[in-house]
């Protein structure tokens, strides 16, 4: 009997140890990078530099912030990476359930510099990177890195990111192979998958639409909605009703309702959207209730029709009650 439950035991242990060598070896789901060049035009160079600056803000997590500053406004040279993170440090504006990371993850440098930065990585594995969530040696990225949100990055606007990335300043930063600990390694490894069909642009005279497009890409429906208790995947029943818990500085505080409902949206005109964020294209100063991890600044800098975009876009969605909150 003991020697059967003995058998049984290391015949299970073999099994898990054979599973996870498996996982490890045949993750991340991942496609080759696509073999393109992308076009430094004028006009592609700018489009990404307004979709990096203004909408994505790459320069959020990608540059050091000035947080006496309200809304942490980047600081120059922008997009060149920051320290590097570890469980000791805590990711100023990030989820607080997800703002310590057991090992060593350094935040990459984006500008052309061949060693910190993106100067030996190819356009299509910029774009890879971006929207599946693998690096250029086949790694899973951190998901501190919200590539499942920028899998709805049309194409074209991919190419324009890459475009303005390559005719940046190289700069020299920080940068150590991360060092992540089980079982967020295997994880990290799990949630990337292969975008394997093409992503049109969307049209922009159709103003909901296309307000959804840009809702997604500058992370308003990421952090303006709760996630499932277990993973990563949002929550559909409260979709932009906010509530997502965030630490600044010591402060903990919660995300905003953008529904229609009398607790979110419904009282506010399109104008008053528009001008809500225009009013912080000057730089303000942190008030007494504290500072916030939306970079308000840089949001004031989107065009006027793409923050009315938005807007219509949001009415559309179901109101959610979060008066009782």
């Amino acid at each position: 009997m003991k020697k059967a439950l003995l058998a049984s035991i290391i015949s299970m242990f073999a099994m898990a140890m054979f599973l996870m060598l498996y996982l490890y070896l045949a993750l991340p789901r991942l496609r080759p990078p696509a073999d393109i060049t992308v076009s430094q035009t004028p006009e592609q160079v700018e489009r990404g530099r307004y979709l990096a600056e203004f909408v994505i803000l790459c320069n959020d997590c990608h540059s050091k912030r000035d947080w006496s500053v309200y809304g942490g406004p980047a600081i120059s040279p922008v997009v060149a990476g920051r320290e590097c993170l570890t469980s000791d440090v805590k990711i100023v504006g990030v989820r607080v359930k997800d703002d310590n990371v057991q090992g060593v993850l350094c935040v990459r440098n984006l500008t052309p510099e061949k060693h910190s930065g993106l100067g030996k990585w190819s356009d299509g594995e910029i774009i890879r990177a971006t929207r599946e969530g693998v690096d250029r040696q086949g790694h899973g990225l951190f998901p501190i890195m919200p590539y499942a949100v920028y899998r709805a990055l049309s194409n074209e606007d991919a190419e324009a990111l890459v475009a303005y990335m390559r005719q940046l300043k190289p700069v020299k930063s920080i940068w150590i192979d991360k060092e992540i600990e089980f079982p967020m390694d295997l994880l990290t490894q799990l949630w990337p998958r292969p975008l394997r069909w093409p992503v049109p642009a969307p049209d922009r005279s159709q103003s909901v639409p296309y307000g959804g497009y840009l809702a997604a890409i500058a992370r308003c429906e990421y952090c303006h909605t709760k996630r499932r208790k277990y993973g990563r995947d949002l929550a559909p029943e409260g979709r932009y009703a906010g509530g997502v818990l965030f630490e600044v500085e010591g402060k903990q505080l919660y995300s905003t309702n953008l529904t229609p409902h009398e607790s979110g949206l419904k009282n506010i005109s399109r104008e008053e959207f528009i001008a809500m964020f225009k009013s912080y294209s000057e730089p303000r100063p942190v008030p007494p209730e504290g500072n916030t991890p939306m970079n308000w600044s840089a949001y004031a800098s989107m065009t006027e029709e793409d923050l009315g975009a938005i807007y219509d876009y949001l009415r559309t969605r179901r109101p959610v009650d979060t008066s009782s909150n």
